[in-house]
């Protein structure tokens, strides 16, 4: 049942009510609980009794996200409780205490339980004081903000059939260029768009930039100023150099000790694009050799970033490639890259063990498959689901951790049959993620102890 409906049906709110908040859901783009919430018309815990109910887990009020333990919050790194929205409420024994925005997550339920070796128990709470606690105890930003919106009326009556709309009076001479939600015009030109900070010094120069020094006249003009030339641009040879030689244009200082430069040179400064790049996290490498793949792997420091090196790779070298986590009854979808896959859709993607199919060979002690697919109503099944046809020929390895396999990495050419794939690599491959994982989970055991 849906949220509006359940209020409704129960008496939290008047169909009145609910029609203003669909409204402002809207218009604000936001989740109906928040509308609700904004309003005034139900507080969280009316919310967390809906979600436990429509999700038949056990709610967690305020007083279970107060006061925990940091030995409790330890068991689950920032980025993990950010990206699932989690929070540890308690340990028991071997079980661990979730307090969760959706107890139905699967793969963040396994995550949490592969990372700590904890068997969990989840508890629901609302998004609200799930983010107010992760920036609390875990000192992070998420980012999240609501729009305050003015009272208004209590009741807001719904238009009768057959009334005709009375007319509005006309709007108020606008006394300035219309400003959107963002605080900017909304005739503003696309550059404004660019700037990473509004001041409301005007006139004032950007910073690294002199106050007298003239801003570029066009993008060309800013591009030829900073002398973007290809470091391995050959140049001709100089006089006396052996004919057909082709020698290298020098390394800038810029690449070769980037931290050494703004201290050698106190008039370079950081302008534009280059600066936000600067700041901007690093992006991950291709991770398409082996020698860059370990790289990405020793590097990782979650199980995604081990999980995507591992995709990456397999991707360069297959059509179609997916990671698969097990659990004791079933292969749940984690992610894939190739032709035809969503990655949203392989996370809908289920495959039960009680019946023969691909995913049973590593039941009967197989070290990998490499064959046709046979045809079994599983397999059938497996393939709709995927939203692509069976292949000619599938690979199917086993991450195996402790003598127990976690993931099964996938793998097809489509109707490629001419293709050999090298098995001993992928089998490699899989042996160093299977090492980055435990270093994970050594990592996060310090932590516990």
């Amino acid at each position: 049942m849906k949220l509006g409906d359940w209020l409704v049906s129960k008496g939290k709110i008047t169909e009145d009510q609910l029609a203003r908040a669909l409204h402002d859901q809207s218009f604000f783009g936001e989740r109906l609980g928040t509308s609700l919430i904004k309003l005034g018309f139900v507080d969280e815990d009316t919310l967390g009794e809906y979600l436990a109910d429509i999700s038949r887990t056990r709610y967690a009020p305020a007083q279970q996200l107060e006061n925990i333990r940091p030995e409790v919050i330890a068991t689950v790194p920032p980025k993990l409780a950010a990206k699932y929205r989690i929070v540890p409420i308690a340990i028991q024994g071997r079980k661990l205490h979730l307090a969760m925005r959706d107890p139905k997550d699967l793969i963040a339920l396994d995550e949490i339980a592969f990372l700590t070796g904890l068997s969990i128990e989840p508890y629901v709470a609302t998004e609200g004081r799930l983010v107010r606690a992760i920036e609390r105890y875990y000192q992070i930003t998420l980012g999240t903000k609501t729009i305050p919106v003015a009272g208004g009326p209590e009741d807001l009556p719904r238009p009768r059939a057959g009334a005709r709309p009375q007319p509005s009076s006309p709007p108020p001479p606008a006394k300035g260029p219309e400003v959107g939600l963002d605080g900017l015009p909304l005739d503003a030109e696309a550059d404004t768009f660019d700037q990473p900070f509004v001041t409301s010094r005007r006139g004032a120069a950007p910073g690294g930039q002199e106050p007298d020094e003239p801003l570029p006249a066009s993008l060309d003009a800013w591009r030829a100023a900073r002398e973007e030339v290809p470091l391995d641009r050959p140049r001709v040879a100089p006089a006396g150099t052996a004919k057909g030689t082709v020698t290298a244009l020098p390394q800038r200082p810029a690449e070769s000790a980037p931290a050494a430069v703004g201290a050698a040179d106190p008039s370079f400064r950081r302008t534009g694009p280059a600066a936000a790049a600067a700041l901007a996290p690093p992006v991950p490498f291709p991770a398409r050799t082996m020698e860059a793949v370990s790289e990405r792997l020793r590097a990782a420091e979650t199980r995604d970033e081990i999980f995507d090196a591992v995709l990456e790779f397999t991707a360069a070298r297959f059509r179609r490639a997916a990671l698969f986590v097990i659990q004791q009854d079933r292969a749940l979808g984690w992610s894939g890259r190739g032709e035809g896959l969503s990655p949203a859709r392989i996370r809908n993607v289920t495959v039960p063990f009680d019946r023969p199919s691909l995913f049973v060979f590593f039941r009967t002690g197989g070290d990998y498959f490499y064959g046709p697919v046979p045809d079994l109503p599983a397999n059938a099944r497996f393939y709709l689901d995927l939203g692509c046809p069976p292949p000619a020929r599938v690979l199917l390895v086993p991450l195996t951790i402790k003598e127990r396999p976690s993931v099964i990495l996938y793998a097809d050419n489509g109707p490629d049959t001419a293709a050999v794939p090298d098995v001993q690599l992928f089998r490699r491959l899989l042996s160093k993620a299977a090492l980055a994982l435990e270093v994970l989970i050594l990592k996060n055991k310090i932590v516990m102890i």
